[in-house]
């Protein structure tokens, strides 16, 4: 799945879109062999097997998301599709309001309904972005991921995309300790190390479903959220991807 976004020109005042964005979206290798992906483009939810966007103007505020089934359950998409229907609610209800897109109010959205018992588990990652425009013109990019769902940037003067984001598992935890026992800061480039051990890879945070809201195993995840200003660059949220010219 790939989403994309195209940011207008700073320098054209009287247009009033801020980007152009698109969606290319494929099943991936599942072991039930069904589309666990789901991804929010703008004002709703969508999880098709294999299907392209057209390219849409983008105005402020934007939300662009992709939340991505873990494939150890067969269930999973689900997880994920709830995710998306939550963002939904959430956009719809907020507009003034950015901030209320948060995990933890996904995720009371999310228990808001009673999900079958053989979806109980069924977990799903995050990766989404929401584009207000500054009083400068310039692009302010609000992220905030769960799992292993990544955010890259391209500049518009640079020829590798960035990772922006520290995956939510296993390996990144024990960067982390090893730091700590060494008394210094991590360096951005030791976390998403790949090569590894595939159990390292095993995600720390994800959304889950529950049975119902009073399950004790029922909690939020926790989520990284940071944000960037730009004028032109390009992002890539792992499957879906922004880009701002």
């Amino acid at each position: 799945m790939n989403m994309t976004a195209a940011l207008i020109d700073e320098y054209a005042p009287y247009t009033r879109a801020i980007a152009h964005a698109c969606a290319i979206t494929f099943k991936g290798n599942a072991r039930n062999n069904l589309q666990q992906d789901a991804f929010f483009f703008l004002d709703h939810w969508y999880q098709e097997d294999l299907g392209v966007m057209a390219v849409t103007s983008v105005q402020a505020p934007f939300c662009l998301a992709v939340s991505d089934g873990v494939a150890s359950s067969n269930q999973s998409q689900h997880c994920s599709k709830a995710v998306v229907k939550a963002i939904k609610a959430l956009w719809d209800d907020k507009q003034a309001n950015v901030q209320n897109m948060t995990s933890d109010r996904m995720y009371q959205q999310l228990s808001q309904t009673k999900h079958a018992k053989k979806r109980y588990g069924a977990a799903a990652t995050l990766a989404m972005i929401v584009g207000t425009l500054k009083d400068d013109n310039s692009i302010n990019i609000n992220i905030r991921h769960v799992g292993d769902s990544r955010v890259y940037k391209l500049g518009k003067y640079e020829n590798e995309w960035q990772c922006l984001t520290r995956d939510h598992n296993l390996l990144n935890e024990l960067v982390d300790e090893q730091a700590k026992d060494e008394d210094r800061q991590v360096e951005f480039t030791e976390y998403n190390r790949t090569g590894m051990a595939g159990s390292l890879y095993s995600i720390t945070e994800c959304f889950a479903l529950a049975v119902n809201s009073d399950d004790p195993s029922s909690e939020p995840p926790n989520s990284t959220k940071q944000t960037f200003t730009c004028n032109r660059a390009i992002v890539s949220l792992s499957v879906l991807t922004v880009f701002m010219t």
